[in-house]
């Protein structure tokens, strides 16, 4: 068998609870327009980030917004709080966060990524009878957001839409690590270690192995570290805004899908595919500039 595997509340200013605050129907004018304020400064500041989520500092993010030092500070805090952002101790700067892109994911909820990516895999799933996954991430885990099987195919892995692959067993996951900044994957392996910790050694050094291979081709290969028998391959794709949000990965059985094949022949097709489908998404919202 494939290995499957409360938000704080948000922090108020303090606002004027005075009688003569207060309306005839008991709400706050001045504090729902202090509200309106933290609210519309705590956007400008998401919106300070390019879609390529480069890391800012305070600093630069006052900048960008022309909002006073102390405010951005502690509405920073805050948001990373919220998971609005990302925090790195290392460099001190900030980057958006899981519910940041999940309100950009909310927004693409019209152009579905799976039914543009569907046709693409099914294609490549019927050239090579096996089947072909888009994945994402959660938690420990990747979650199988489309799954094309081909139609003539005798062989069948276990997964299907909504299976829940672990993240630093299969080529997906590690094609993701392999996507990831610096600072993104110093975080993931903290919690792959945590939650791996009696294989934490043996993971490190095929985490490792699979980085330098997605940075130097592009693509991560797995062999039977999912399941005995099935060799996988994997490329990360970016979203607009998103980067590296899905991966898409193909596996079969290892006497069909060597090493050597996976490298030569099905790493450059799972390449074409991901600059089509980020080509076709970029099309789709040219306002958001860049993906890679």
């Amino acid at each position: 068998m494939p290995r499957t595997a409360k938000l704080p509340a948000p922090v108020q200013e303090k606002q004027s609870a005075g009688p003569s605050a207060r309306s005839r129907a008991g709400t706050k004018p001045d504090a729902d327009a202090g509200q309106v304020r933290v609210l519309a400064r705590g956007l400008f500041i998401l919106r300070a980030f390019t879609p390529r989520n480069d890391w800012l500092s305070n600093q630069e993010i006052a900048a960008k917004t022309s909002l006073p030092r102390p405010t951005v500070s502690r509405l920073t805090t805050n948001l990373t709080g919220l998971g609005y952002l990302s925090y790195s101790t290392a460099s001190r700067k900030y980057r958006l966060g899981t519910s940041a892109l999940a309100l950009g994911f909310s927004a693409l909820a019209n152009i579905d990524i799976r039914v543009l990516a569907r046709p693409l895999l099914q294609r490549l799933a019927d050239q090579e009878d096996a089947p072909v996954v888009l994945a994402s991430r959660d938690g420990m885990a990747m979650v199988c957001n489309e799954v094309c099987h081909s139609s003539k195919s005798i062989f069948t892995l276990r997964v299907n839409v909504g299976s829940r692959l672990v993240l630093p067993y299969s080529a997906m996951g590690l094609a993701l690590l392999g996507a990831m900044t610096p600072e993104e994957r110093d975080e993931a392996l903290r919690l792959i270690n945590r939650s791996f910790r009696k294989n934490w050694g043996e993971l490190q050094k095929l985490i490792h192995a699979s980085v330098e291979q997605y940075q130097r081709c592009g693509f991560c290969t797995t062999l039977e570290t999912l399941e005995s028998g099935i060799n996988g391959i994997a490329v990360a794709v970016d979203t607009p805004g998103a980067p590296h949000s899905f991966t898409i990965g193909l596996a079969g059985p290892s006497f069909r899908f060597p090493v050597a094949r996976l490298e030569s022949d099905l790493g450059p097709k799972l390449l074409a595919i991901r600059r089509d489908l980020e080509a076709r998404l970029a099309e789709l919202l040219p306002g958001a500039g860049e993906t890679r």
